[in-house]
């Protein structure tokens, strides 16, 4: 028999004991309820201190499982991470009506949020009406294969030539646009617009992607020039920003390759690059015949 089962018997059996006994017994019984108390006292110590000792491994256990509370026993590297455990259970649904959670699995019967994949309709969804995105008309379309330029002015190009932002002697493309802040970004490239032509007093030489005709009369006007170049998206960016190909092998000159493209950078009219190129090509061969003939 334990101490703990010793004690609580003892402490019975005092308990029971009339209370008109005799003399003898009413001076004993303090005695005995003393040595039972001091008896049940010892047994609730010794009891406490076993299931302590019990107890212990299990919190060390349980604070070991903590990784939060848990103090690193090595310093934390790539190979000891591993994913945080789950704070809670999942629960388990449809196995069985002893789980509590089966038949139906907690969807009650039928209706729209007791089907599988549709508890939360997408968005748009009016119940089942025509929704108001296929309700409202439609008118035109987006290009996907648009380009869009960014524009600038002669007006704005004086005035930063006033203030020592562009150097007229030097061709002015869209890296020194792009690097003075005369324009802010980059699209698909710069097109030059004619407004403000009459504030245009230094002759310049610009290489763009595009150039509206009143752009070109008014530059030429002055003894300028304008060279209509193609850029795609990789030629602008090596253009541009030079510097995001350090180590890496410089992209070649784009070329077009659409039809609207090849027409409107051959044309004369729009100062092309292919069309300079077309003329240097007829001169050569008008050279050579020439040659040749003598």
């Amino acid at each position: 028999m334990s101490a703990a089962s010793l004690c609580r018997s003892m402490g019975r059996l005092a308990l029971a004991a009339p209370s008109s006994s005799s003399s003898v017994r009413l001076a004993a019984r303090p005695v005995t309820l003393t040595a039972s108390r001091s008896l049940a006292s010892l047994a609730s110590s010794s009891s406490c201190l076993a299931r302590s000792a019990v107890a212990t491994p299990s919190i060390a256990r349980l604070v070991a499982s903590r990784g939060y509370a848990s103090e690193a026993s090595s310093s934390l590297t790539l190979g000891n991470l591993k994913p945080g455990q789950p704070t809670k259970n999942r629960k388990r649904l449809g196995r069985g009506p002893s789980s509590g959670r089966g038949g139906t699995s907690t969807r009650g019967h039928k209706g729209q949020k007791a089907r599988a994949g549709n508890g939360k309709p997408v968005p748009g969804f009016e119940g089942g009406q025509s929704p108001l995105t296929r309700r409202f008309p439609k008118r035109g379309f987006n290009n996907v294969n648009a380009q869009k330029y960014v524009p600038v002015n002669l007006d704005k190009i004086q005035h930063w030539i006033d203030r020592g932002l562009l150097d007229p002697s030097e061709p002015i493309t869209a890296k020194e646009l792009f690097e003075t802040r005369c324009i802010h970004s980059l699209r698909d490239g710069v097109k030059v617009l004619g407004e403000g032509a009459g504030h245009l007093q230094t002759p310049i030489n610009l290489v763009v992607n595009r150039a509206s005709q009143s752009a070109i009369a008014a530059i030429e006007a002055l003894g300028g020039s304008v060279e209509c170049r193609y850029y795609n998206k990789l030629s602008l960016t090596a253009l541009v920003k030079p510097q995001k190909f350090i180590g890496k092998l410089m992209p070649r000159p784009a070329d077009p390759v659409s039809k609207k493209d090849l027409l409107y950078y051959s044309s004369p009219k729009n100062r092309g690059y292919l069309a300079k190129r077309q003329a240097v090509k007829q001169l050569v061969q008008q050279q050579q015949q020439a040659g040749g003939s003598q």
